[in-house]
């Protein structure tokens, strides 16, 4: 008798989902697809994914639905909402939320959909589009460990450098923990950007010096692309960072922790969202602490 083959569904195509969705395709998964947008699915059907017209569409028939959308809003309309998830998801099926979300949406959705015997994961991902489209994610895990371990194919497709974290919970507050440090690192490197441009210092050279030194690091190296190619593909939102930086006081405020490095980064942010630079990259806030500094960004 044939083996039966896992089906995967996958819901949110944007620069991290399209190319997740890919690699489950590349890696022999049937995959069916849904997005907002409909025309995002296009490339990935025309990869061998089918297209749902809902997201319980998505769900039906399938072992393990990956989920990647911007927000809690988002990830609690296209489970509960109308036509959502819920609606199409089988008994014993497994949702997996790489989201960034916060862990009190994660808490409230696995106790919904444990009432229906659907188990849930949270597996946030740390990486840039590139990591994604190479499958070299990073993937947080928190839920049930057997949970875990049955959906470690599905993970492995996505990512190469998979850890389980923990309860549910865990994965999202270590993943909003990540994006505090990446945060306060974008704001770190503004600064040391606007510096060097005030006291005639060539970048190139500086880059240089930073690239052969103990400060090098890739989240360095992509602020540095987004100096030397600004107005390029964004890697990640500013939105999306603004979203987290929010995430980050929200989860600070319920522990009592001091953040300051994250609610000054949080501030620029919000600044660089205000004049219409939410769907840059995030590495614009380099751009709108220039412009305060009073210097160009050549030259």
């Amino acid at each position: 008798m044939a083996k039966k083959r896992t089906r995967v569904g996958f819901v949110g195509l944007g620069l991290m989902g399209a190319p997740m969705a890919q690699n489950l395709l590349r890696a022999g998964f049937p995959v069916s697809v849904w997005n907002r947008t409909a025309e995002k699915m296009e490339p990935l059907a025309a990869a061998g994914a089918a297209k749902a017209a809902t997201p319980a569409g998505a769900a039906r028939r399938a072992d393990f639905v990956v989920v990647m959308v911007a927000d809690d809003q988002a990830l609690d309309s296209v489970i509960f909402g109308e036509e959502g998830l819920a609606r199409g998801l089988k008994r014993g099926a497994t949702l997996i939320n790489c989201s960034t979300t916060s862990p009190g949406i994660s808490f409230r959705a696995a106790t919904a959909l444990r009432s229906l015997a659907v188990h849930y994961l949270e597996a946030p991902v740390l990486g840039s589009t590139q990591a994604a489209r190479d499958g070299r994610l990073q993937l947080l895990v928190g839920g049930p460990q057997a949970d875990f371990e049955k959906a470690k194919p599905v993970l492995l497709a996505l990512g190469k450098d998979v850890h389980y974290v923990g309860e549910v919970g865990k994965g999202a507050t270590l993943n909003l923990a990540f994006n505090l440090l990446l945060a306060a690192m974008g704001q770190a490197f503004a600064e040391f950007f606007i510096l060097l441009r005030k006291a005639g210092i060539p970048f190139e050279t500086a880059m240089e010096v930073l690239h052969v030194g103990p400060l090098d690091s890739p989240t360095f190296r992509l602020a540095e692309q987004a100096v030397v190619n600004a107005g390029g593909r964004p890697n990640f939102y500013l939105k999306h960072m603004l979203k987290d930086a929010n995430l980050v006081g929200d989860l600070a405020r319920q522990y009592d922790v001091p953040v300051p490095a994250a609610s000054a980064a949080r501030q620029v942010l919000v600044a660089a969202k205000n004049q219409g630079r939410g769907d840059d990259d995030a590495a614009a806030v380099i751009e709108v602490m220039a412009a305060w500094a009073g210097v160009t960004m050549r030259g």
